[in-house]
């Protein structure tokens, strides 16, 4: 995809503008977007503005003119009024043309997702995967319901899940939408261990083993107190999630390898559905420094990795 927007206030557009299209650069507060985004002209303005945009992301606008044509807006001064709100929190100026922040394209998006108008459709249906428990021969199931999508096992308990925003559920099958679920969930997971919150993009601590693990399900399927597991905290917003220790490793490119190598492609296979991203399958070998060993194994086959105190893979060995 071709990166034309990197900035908003490229040194050639700042030349263009001038005086007339300079924004104020100090925080807008989130209630004062909302308000402005609460008139329906307003929401038509910054949809016409972001369809414009996002043709490869390029810094691209309408004049008065168009804009006011696309929208549907007969009266010129009421237009105006409408658009003159939106700028400088949302729209800018550049020239004739006036164009949607990023700001801007990020709420709309928000918008189209139906994040903010329903519950969207429940969808459920059985995966190609067993439950784990040994004495269990059910097949796990996903399920979606009010913008959440479940990984579970009918007579035991969830496994995974994460949330989804409803228009995914319009036009997804379960199959479908399970592989996505898992996409997503692992873009999370990398993102937590690079040190990013999946959420609100602040700065993540991983520690590994966590001091005080407390996944949801632990009192449920009868979890010791001292599993191993790796914690991610966010120092911004409340976010916080436990992992096993293989959950970290799943796309390390020696693992792949080595699925790949057995001819099974684990790209869209859930968590639960990787024996070593079970509870009780990785082993603390050194406190100082942190050494965590996960095995994976396959026939006769095993890899061994080794993640220190961040969850970073700092060895592997195929035995």
């Amino acid at each position: 995809m071709a990166d034309r927007s990197g900035s908003e206030e490229t040194g050639e557009q700042r030349g263009a503008k001038g005086s007339e299209a300079e924004v104020d650069s100090d925080a807008v507060a989130p209630t004062a977007l909302f308000e402005l985004l609460a008139d329906e002209t307003r929401l038509s303005i910054v949809r016409e503005l972001a369809g414009v945009r996002r043709s490869n992301w390029q810094w691209a606008g309408l004049s008065f003119a168009d804009l006011r044509r696309a929208v549907g807006v007969e009266d010129a001064g009421n237009f105006s009024y409408h658009l003159e709100k939106l700028r400088g929190p949302l729209v800018v100026k550049d020239g004739e043309e006036y164009h949607l922040r990023n700001r801007g394209m990020q709420l709309v998006s928000a918008v189209e997702s139906g994040e903010y108008t329903g519950p969207g459709e429940t969808v459920r249906g059985e995966t190609e995967f067993d439950c784990p428990y040994p004495d269990c021969d059910r097949a796990l199931e996903v399920a979606y319901d009010d913008q959440y999508c479940r990984i579970r096992c009918p007579d035991h308990h969830v496994f995974n899940g994460t949330a989804i925003p409803p228009v995914a559920a319009d036009h997804l099958t379960a199959s479908e939408l399970l592989a996505v679920t898992m996409l997503d969930l692992r873009e999370q997971v990398e993102r937590a261990r690079a040190g990013v919150c999946p959420n609100c993009w602040g700065p993540v601590d991983a520690a590994l083993p966590s001091p005080a693990p407390s996944l949801p399900s632990m009192d449920d399927v009868g979890v010791p107190d001292d599993a191993l597991l790796a914690t991610f905290t966010c120092g911004r917003c409340p976010t916080s999630f436990d992992l096993p220790p293989g959950a970290c490793v799943v796309d390390h490119p020696a693992v792949l390898a080595f699925y790949h190598d057995h001819g099974e492609d684990i790209r869209y296979r859930p968590y639960v559905a990787l024996p070593f991203c079970s509870i009780g399958r990785a082993d603390l070998e050194s406190e100082e420094p942190v050494r965590v060993r996960v095995d994976v194994r396959l026939d006769d086959d095993t890899l061994h990795l080794w993640l220190d105190a961040e969850t970073n893979v700092v060895e592997y060995e195929r035995a």
